[in-house]
């Protein structure tokens, strides 16, 4: 990107483990408008927004973000899923809520591309101190470089345990129906556990091993813990 941007993100741990059904770019444009925010998460932050800025990215970079040639199309329709994405964040005694990611997105020949936050958004996002939430930060290079959404929000999911790190290793367990269930893989998909493995972790933790400074690996218990 043309623009400097903080090299950052935050974001509060229940939105973390919630469940983002977004492709690829849809989560670029997530987290460049993640980026885009200076969050509360600390009492001796002098200044952060009081506010959600719009994400103003300019006709170069929407085609430097989706490709030259037929991106106009490609960006309607990531544009249109995208407004309707929604996150479900889940309480271990059943209670859910849902919530609208954004308040609008909008585009213009000569101006590009203008995303906002819903402004419901603002515990997971913006007031993550007033909202008591613990918050993960990640390094917005090592995220965005990772072609698959399933790679980014792995390694969202580990970095989520970096406080808990021993010994220069972070060691998450997780249950295959969690991991189903944060990576948003479509119900009945990949039901035979080599399928499982081969795309949902095999590949994208290669991808996250080769392109970022991390080295993901798993051990599995019967096929039933990660």
């Amino acid at each position: 990107m043309t623009k400097e941007k903080k090299p950052s993100i935050y974001q509060a741990n229940p939105l973390i483990e919630s469940r983002k059904p977004m492709n690829t770019l849809e989560m670029r444009l997530f987290l460049l408008a993640l980026q885009n925010v200076n969050p509360h998460i600390s009492k001796n932050d002098k200044y952060y927004d009081k506010s959600f800025r719009e994400l103003h990215l300019t006709p170069g970079e929407v085609k430097e973000i989706f490709g030259h040639g037929e991106y106009l199309h490609r960006l309607e329709q990531v544009c249109q899923k995208l407004a309707q994405r929604t996150v479900a964040i889940h309480k271990d005694n059943g209670d859910f809520t849902y919530y609208s990611l954004f308040g609008f997105i909008r585009y213009e020949a000569a101006d590009g591309l203008r995303i906002k936050f819903n402004e419901d958004m603002r515990p997971l996002i913006l007031d993550i101190l007033e909202s008591g939430y613990p918050y993960t930060k990640i390094d917005m290079k090592q995220i965005f470089q990772l072609s698959s959404a399933y790679a980014m929000r792995l390694l969202e999911l580990m970095l989520q345990y970096r406080g808990l790190m021993t010994d220069t290793k972070i060691v998450r367990s997780l249950q295959v129906d969690d991991i189903r269930f944060y990576l948003n893989v479509p119900d009945g998909a990949y039901s035979k556990m080599q399928d499982f493995k081969r795309r949902v972790l095999d590949a994208p933790i290669q991808e996250i091993n080769e392109k970022t400074q991390y080295i993901l690996s798993y051990e599995s218990l019967n096929l039933s813990r990660l």
